[in-house]
């Protein structure tokens, strides 16, 4: 069984109970968040922008900042090359998808991904039982690639919640994203998958932000 916790914006906890993946982590104060936990066995990067890494120096373990093939404990991770605009990086630079493959269960995780993917680029991420997407920016390109890739659970990420300090650009709230869907289940703060559990029908899981104490 998969445990999957959200730690805001991009950055979440996944854990089999033996080995824990860390994606994206952010230092917390930046974000005005409460910063992630700094126990794991890998974490992964998906870009070097501040709010996707500017809490890696806080681990003790394997970063993951180029698109490899590896394992790591009961993980096997692949990461995919593509980028953050629609200019093939060009603009904002290169992303990496990263595939988590854990008790049977594929969790892809597309950073900051900001182009249609290309027909090589999903034969190499595959069938993802779970996809992180971002949904705070260009909604229609998130909803078209989730299309393309046909995940059975889509977790929101990288969206406006309360309290965040993300002063680059409006970022969406998740109602932009959920609204007038009837697929749409709350999860909590954390929420726990099995292969049995994974729905067939697509659902969106909306997980509770977390929020700095004042």
């Amino acid at each position: 069984m998969l445990q999957i916790r959200w730690h805001g914006h991009s950055c979440f906890t996944i854990t089999d109970g033996s080995t824990t993946v860390i994606t994206d982590p952010h230092d917390g104060k930046s974000l005005n968040l409460p910063p992630p936990p700094t126990e794991a066995d890998v974490v992964t990067i998906s870009h070097s922008h501040d709010d996707h890494d500017s809490g890696a120096d806080r681990y003790d373990c394997k970063i993951l900042r180029e698109p490899i093939d590896t394992t790591v404990g009961s993980a096997r991770l692949r990461g995919v090359e593509c980028w953050h605009d629609d200019q093939r990086g060009k603009r904002l630079g290169t992303n990496i998808a990263w595939d988590i493959n854990m008790d049977g269960i594929q969790v892809t995780h597309l950073g900051d991904l900001g182009h249609y993917l290309t027909p090589s680029q999903m034969f190499q991420i595959g069938m993802p039982d779970i996809l992180m997407l971002a949904t705070g920016a260009d909604i229609a390109l998130a909803e078209d690639n989730a299309t393309l890739l046909s995940p059975k659970v889509i977790i929101p990420m990288h969206y406006y919640t309360p309290g965040i300090d993300f002063p680059f650009y409006h970022l969406k709230s998740i109602l932009d994203f959920t609204d007038g869907k009837d697929n749409v289940e709350q999860v909590g703060n954390e929420h726990t998958y099995s292969r049995a559990d994974i729905p067939y029908r697509m659902m969106i899981h909306v997980y509770k932000p977390p929020r700095k104490q004042r």
